[in-house]
């Protein structure tokens, strides 16, 4: 090999274009973003749709169809509805200007919808009915037996049937944490009749115009946690306040939860409820 020759092989192998070779001027740089506008207004990272083993992919991806946001035109004013009520609405007004097969099928989805209501209310009524009087024979029983009486969750007594319309509400605990809430609430009332009581006491008998006003303030604070917790019991679970005070700054059964319920909506620094809760 002459000597030429040996200095070309040690040359570096020029650059070839092709295919995965694309021209140096058109690759990325080091450093440097390879979409340097950015992602597409409007590109969003869509929700994925589980579709595993035993997941129905197709039903979810149908859901988020149906419940995706739409602008229709009524009249002269645009409005935003999910499409599956905008498909309804569609319905219902081809239905009015006489299209039979409209109205066919959307009073058929009518029927449909009533009946499947009525058969879960008829359902509801009788387990409720069934529960209710289970749970009443077993405490009865083991009053008259003198054993340990059971005290379910919820309460028979909590549950009120309305034969009338098939109504079923329950006004008490419903789970064993609300259960254990209300007994706390329960607690804490007593406390309150207790010191509603002596404070009302000791004021009637006060002959001191300071201690009588310090035993008047105690006495409306106590009077006021007590309507705080009754006021948002219900049924069996309300009491009635013995020495209630009708003073003018003294709570009112009945107002005093609602009140409280609103007073909590503003910034801590502005309740009148931190003098009575935590928080």
């Amino acid at each position: 090999m002459s000597g030429t020759e040996k200095e070309q092989s040690n040359l570096p192998e020029p650059y070839r274009v092709g295919y995965g070779r694309p021209p140096v001027e058109h690759r990325f740089r080091k450093g440097q973003s390879g979409n340097p506008r950015g992602r597409p207004k409007g590109a969003t990272n869509k929700p994925k749709v589980a579709n595993g083993f035993g997941m129905k992919a197709a039903e979810e991806y149908l859901r988020q169809e149906a419940y995706r946001t739409v602008t229709i035109r009524e009249g002269d004013r645009h409005i935003e509805l999910p499409a599956i009520q905008a498909v309804f609405r569609a319905m219902g007004v081809s239905a009015m200007k006489g299209n039979r097969f409209a109205q066919k099928t959307m009073a058929e989805l009518i029927t449909t919808l009533e009946q499947r209501d009525h058969d879960q209310r008829f359902e509801a009524f009788g387990i409720a009915i069934d529960y209710k009087r289970e749970w009443s024979e077993k405490i009865d029983r083991a009053k008259e037996l003198g054993l340990p009486v059971p005290d379910p969750v919820p309460h028979p007594d909590d549950i009120v049937i309305n034969t009338s319309n098939g109504e079923v509400r329950i006004e008490g605990p419903q789970t064993k944490e609300q259960k254990d809430h209300y007994e706390k609430a329960h607690a804490r009332r007593v406390e309150a009749q207790e010191c509603v009581s002596h404070f009302a006491a000791k004021y009637r008998r006060s002959k001191n115009e300071e201690k009588k006003a310090f035993y008047l303030e105690e006495w409306h604070f106590e009077q006021r946690m007590f309507d705080i917790i009754n006021d948002a019991m219900r049924g069996r679970h309300k009491m009635k306040l013995v020495d209630r005070s009708y003073h003018p700054d003294a709570s009112r059964p009945g107002e005093t939860f609602k009140a409280f319920a609103e007073d909590r909506k503003k910034p801590p620094h502005e309740r009148w409820s931190n003098d009575y809760v935590e928080g």
